[in-house]
């Protein structure tokens, strides 16, 4: 197996491509050449083949390319990492958030902390299948795609940030951009160009909301306001050693999660709340 690793890496495969391929060519070499590969007849060595490959990297090296969120439980910052799926799965929300078992139990005996676990996993979910699944009108503009993504682009940063043990405060900036970029990709679904946003918004993220409110009656415009307006203002910030506290940074972060998900919920027929069955309201950002 480490052999034909090998080989696939000196030839140019990406891990991705390796991860099937690898077991392909082993079940070559061993005489099969047709053969089940997952479900109810899956060769015994071909488990073994893929248990061999899978002990060699580490998870997130096989990870499939999902989105990843952040939520804050308490002032502790927890990775919400939302899969590929395809079909109509049963979605267990806690079992895609990395927290302990003893902060999942008690986060579902608390309401308030249930309900702000349950308003980010739906918006981090909304970002990675809405982007997927834009609307007809908007499939084809380049700018749309290119800016929604940027802002993906910038939460995985923060998210990434926030969990992985670095200094807390290098996530606001990534959080500003995701902000700016998403309500800038939703001005670019009304058909106005690059430098027309540039030249009409700057970095006026009030004036893109209020825009947005005009073409999108469903758009949560008072919402997004609130949020923006208890974010740090994205030009000072760069240059301030003044750098907001824990806590005030995972509520900027959380707070780019919602408006992201909102643009994406305008852009895309995705609204995953709705697959909840109770339904649940929204209690966050309030």
């Amino acid at each position: 197996m480490v052999k034909t690793d090998a080989d696939l890496f000196n030839q140019g495969l990406d891990i991705k491509q390796r991860d099937m391929e690898v077991s392909h060519r082993l079940m070559q070499h061993f005489g099969f050449e047709h053969y089940v590969v997952f479900g109810a007849g899956k060769p015994a060595i071909l488990e073994r083949i893929n248990a061999i490959f899978r002990s060699f990297y580490r998870p997130q090296d096989l990870a499939s390319g999902g989105h990843i969120g952040v939520f804050m439980c308490r002032d502790i910052f927890a990775r919400i990492g939302i899969p590929v799926i395809f079909g109509s799965p049963k979605l267990d929300p806690f079992r895609y958030v990395e927290l302990t078992p003893a902060q999942c139990l008690t986060i579902q005996q608390e309401p308030q902390e249930l309900a702000i676990f349950m308003d980010q996993f739906t918006d981090v979910a909304d970002i990675q299948y809405g982007i997927s699944d834009l609307k007809r009108a908007f499939h084809g503009l380049e700018l749309v795609g290119r800016f929604i993504g940027l802002s993906r682009l910038q939460l995985h940063a923060a998210a990434a940030i926030l969990t992985g043990g670095y200094d807390f405060r290098g996530a606001v900036q990534c959080a500003l951009l995701a902000t700016e970029l998403s309500l800038k990709a939703g001005a670019a679904g009304q058909g106005l160009t690059e430098p027309q946003i540039k030249t009409q918004f700057g970095h006026n993220l009030k004036a893109l909301v209020d825009a947005l409110n005009v073409a999108w009656p469903a758009f949560d415009a008072d919402r997004v306001r609130r949020v923006i307006t208890q974010q740090p203002s994205y030009v000072p910030n760069r240059y301030s050693a003044e750098q907001p506290a824990r806590r005030v940074v995972g509520h900027t972060v959380m707070g780019a999660q919602y408006i992201a998900s909102e643009v994406v919920r305008q852009l895309s027929d995705t609204h995953v709340r709705r697959a909840f069955n109770p339904p649940f309201s929204r209690h966050y950002p309030a």
